[in-house]
């Protein structure tokens, strides 16, 4: 008469086996799906000081191939979202790099004193960007926007180059 039931009890822990690791897969799948993982390591990296290699990183280049769709789009709006998220990618890059302000035109001084050139370049493309901020009205063509993603592109890859 046990033995029925111990053979029962023998497949019931199989069976429960089975459903916590669905449940453990599934538990697992929505916490990436939810980005809670990299939320946690972004956020352990910066309580220990580490500095991820975001520019190095494949998501950087996701973000600029985001951007040149951007441009390709027939919308001004679209146009100036993409300077925008440009200007983004270099300001986060150069926070990481260790520039840390919120304030884009301070970074730029501040790398001003430490050598590097043609910022008179980025200082432009900065106040197009803030009047695009600030002016509802300003109006962008794309082969200007283009030209500015193109200047902020080329200042990202001279910041790569100096790590």
């Amino acid at each position: 008469m046990t033995e029925p039931i111990l053979t029962y009890f023998f497949y019931f822990k199989f069976f429960c086996l089975a459903i916590c690791c669905g449940l453990l897969i599934g538990i697992i799948y929505y916490f990436w799906k939810l980005r809670l993982f990299t939320k946690w390591a972004e956020k352990w990296q910066n309580w220990w000081e580490i500095i991820p290699a975001f520019s190095l990183s494949g998501k950087s280049q996701k973000e600029w191939k985001k951007i040149d769709k951007l441009l390709k789009e027939p919308y001004q709006s679209s146009w100036k979202l993409a300077v925008l998220k440009a200007e983004a990618i270099v300001k986060k890059t150069l926070n990481f790099m260790g520039y840390a302000g919120d304030d884009f035109t301070k970074i730029l001084e501040e790398l001003k004193f430490r050598g590097y050139q043609n910022l008179e370049v980025l200082f432009q493309i900065h106040n197009i960007r803030e009047k695009i901020i600030n002016d509802k009205n300003f109006s962008l063509s794309q082969d200007r926007a283009r030209e500015i993603v193109h200047i902020y592109k080329k200042f990202w890859d001279e910041l790569l180059n100096t790590l």
